[in-house]
């Protein structure tokens, strides 16, 4: 097994997606990869959700900061320099979440932090969440998630919004009061103590040293074009549609935030905006409520909306 490591050196998130989509196409079943980066002043939106919704846009582009949007499902986080981010790349063959969250659970141990899983996708340290992930699955497939060393809790708060249904279903009041960062527990540690940690678990694990790349070795004109396609607004913030009704309705698999189309008493179109980690199931899900009758004789988009919360257990 051929292992590369590479450790981004900018800070710029288009940038640092554009190589991660890039070695994505790298990897085979014989070539496992990871990936370390830092972004600063980021919201970092999943695929399938609301930008306009999930992070304060006109604070964040007042700021300077950045709005990303990434391939993979699950939730808005936040990113800066007080955060390393990590991404485990195999081939659909040799994909196993199980396997990088024991090496990255494992690297955090060896620094002294007793980390753990929690539910689908968090890692946490006395129930409070340090790292979150997500997970992308092609030809070939990542995951992906954060590390929190340092970050900047007000700029959290000020860069995104949590939906209160999701803060509930945590038993929480912001999201700032469900994480950690590691210095909270030692003050000495840093980014790169954490990198290199985590590139000693990645190859204790198989036994092999690993070939480190840089952003040069990799071909300039897909980075190029990927870069572009990660910078675009269009893919970056995406709509906001509102329709006829909505509901924010948390569920076993996320929180979803449904817009309804009606005409009469069908629902003509719909849109899920969620954090759901399975993000190719959420067009099945919409398709599932195209041409159902929500209406139920009742009247006034909020009706339809309770009519559509009673359903909720069968969605």
């Amino acid at each position: 097994m051929k292992l590369l490591f590479i450790r981004a050196g900018e800070l710029n998130p288009y940038y640092n997606q554009a190589i991660e989509a890039t070695l994505l196409e790298m990897a085979n079943d014989d070539t496992e990869i990871l990936y370390l980066w830092q972004n600063d002043k980021v919201a970092f939106i999943g695929k399938n959700q609301n930008a306009y919704t999930e992070c304060k846009v006109p604070y964040i582009e007042a700021d300077g900061g950045y709005i990303a949007r990434r391939i993979s499902g699950g939730g808005a986080v936040y990113h800066d320099k007080g955060n390393i981010n990590f991404t485990f790349l195999s081939s659909k063959k040799n994909f196993s979440i199980k396997k990088n969250f024991e090496i990255m659970t494992c690297g955090m141990k060896k620094l002294g932090f007793d980390a753990e899983l929690n539910g689908r996708n968090d890692v946490v340290i006395g129930g409070r969440k340090f790292s979150g992930n997500a997970f992308y699955r092609g030809n070939t497939c990542f995951h992906h998630g954060t590390v929190l060393i340092s970050a900047n809790y007000e700029k959290m708060s000020a860069y995104l919004n949590v939906p209160k249904v999701k803060l509930e279903a945590k038993g929480v009041s912001s999201v700032v009061s469900r994480v950690i960062n590691l210095n909270e527990i030692d003050p000495t540690v840093t980014a790169d103590k954490v990198a290199h940690s985590l590139r000693e678990a990645y190859e204790n694990y198989y036994g092999a040293k690993a070939l480190e790349i840089t952003d040069k070795d990799l071909d300039q004109e897909t980075l190029k074009a990927k870069c572009e396609f990660f910078t675009d607004a269009n893919w970056r913030k995406g709509d906001n549609i509102y329709y006829d009704a909505q509901a924010v309705v948390r569920f076993g698999w996320g929180t979803a935030d449904i817009r309804l189309k009606i005409n009469g008493n069908i629902i003509e179109k719909a849109k899920i905006y969620t954090d759901c980690l399975d993000y190719d199931e959420v067009a099945l899900k919409e398709s599932l409520l195209i041409g159902a009758d929500l209406y139920k004789g009742k009247q006034g988009v909020d009706d339809i909306i309770e009519a559509f919360k009673e359903q909720k257990n069968e969605f």
